[in-house]
């Protein structure tokens, strides 16, 4: 099926056999960014833990070994599909800004932006949301007590792992960034220098707090000792997080998106997250083509200006629905994608200022 060429998904996870029931799961798909987190989400189901324990495992898990894509420091989006009803909801855990934030915050006196201060330093940090996440996917959609799903990322945080290739080049394409972090590079350098491919990574902090979280849950994070040494350091180094921030954090609870392409139902995550609305708006373009009766060069051809008008809705009109007015419901109406899908010429690629200017 064509759908597969133009689908791609970073985490699967689906278990097929009674989420809901107290027994192990016979038949498990488990995949991930590290053989360590893999291995993470297989070892709670086979505890006996569903597929959002699993998710937990997995995601803390990562946040060890994976730490140039996944912390507890950050955030990320979980999209649900429970077997036993067929419910389904996405886990919006993405970082907020802190209550001190200001439009102006990245600008020089001129009113320049600051290159760097929006990516990298104290500034540059939102409230973490995973911490959250973690506990809000375990208490109200697992089988497993949190500590429980916690333990094979402690165990790594503690014993370490090997870094390898794919770890060291990314600490390569970062060197120069970590390097004027002294507390970052005391963590993943040696000697602010780059560490061989088989060192151990141990990460004695990330352990405790990973340990925390487990015994305290919520309050493990985002109060006492741990919110304590949090809110120090970024604001000794430069930052404007406060205790209120940490307090004030929820995970929301967002319906996801929802499409068709050729009779396959599409669950997709919702805003503020922009993959949903974008992966409904391009398929539905698709949707009137042929695309398995058409030569490759073509076909690509297609998707790509598929793709480009979805994208230019993107930057057009997506953002945090908390605090902008989308119009979703247009933006994957079959309807209007018809309309951009007949603006697309076979025997040639849509001038951009026509994009700009039309849709």
């Amino acid at each position: 099926m064509i759908l597969k060429h133009t689908v791609m998904s970073f985490l699967l996870l689906a278990c097929f056999n009674g989420l809901a029931s107290d027994r192990v799961e016979k038949q498990a798909a488990i995949a991930s960014a590290h053989a360590l987190a893999t291995s993470a989400g297989f070892a709670i189901l086979a505890q006996g833990g569903n597929a959002f324990d699993a998710a937990v495992a997995m995601s803390a898990t990562l946040a060890v070994v994976e730490p140039s894509g996944s912390g507890l420091g950050g955030g990320g989006f979980w999209l649900l599909h429970r077997a036993s009803d067929g419910f389904e909801t996405m886990l919006d855990g993405r970082e907020k800004a802190p209550l001190a934030a200001h439009r102006s915050m990245y600008l020089d006196q001129q009113g320049r932006v600051i290159p760097g201060l929006s990516k990298n330093g104290a500034l540059a940090a939102g409230i973490p949301g995973l911490p959250a996440a973690l506990v809000h996917l375990a208490e109200k959609y697992g089988r497993l007590p949190l500590a429980q799903s916690l333990q094979f990322a402690i165990q790594c945080a503690e014993q370490g792992f090997v870094i390898g290739q794919r770890h060291s080049k990314l600490l390569k394409f970062r060197l120069t960034v970590l390097q004027k972090h002294p507390e970052a590079a005391g963590i993943f350098l040696k000697d602010k220098h780059l560490p061989a491919t088989t060192s151990i990574l141990r990460q004695t902090d990330l352990a405790h707090t990973l340990k925390q979280l487990a015994r305290d849950g919520r309050k493990g994070f985002y109060a006492g000792a741990v919110a304590d040494r949090l809110v120090d350091g970024v604001r000794n180094a430069g930052g404007i997080w406060t205790h209120q921030d940490l307090h004030d954090y929820r995970v929301v609870e967002r319906e996801p998106v929802k499409g068709e392409y050729h009779q396959v139902k599409i669950t997709s995550a919702a805003l503020p997250s922009s993959g949903g609305v974008v992966l409904v708006e391009a398929l539905n373009i698709l949707a009137g083509y042929p695309l398995e009766d058409i030569n490759a060069i073509s076909r690509k051809h297609i998707i790509s200006e598929a793709m480009r008008r979805a994208y230019h809705d993107r930057a057009f009109h997506l953002g945090d629905s908390d605090f902008v007015n989308v119009p979703v419901n247009r933006l994957i109406n079959k309807d209007y994608a018809a309309g951009l899908s007949s603006s697309i010429r076979l025997d040639k690629a849509t001038p951009s200022d026509f994009l700009a200017g039309n849709f």
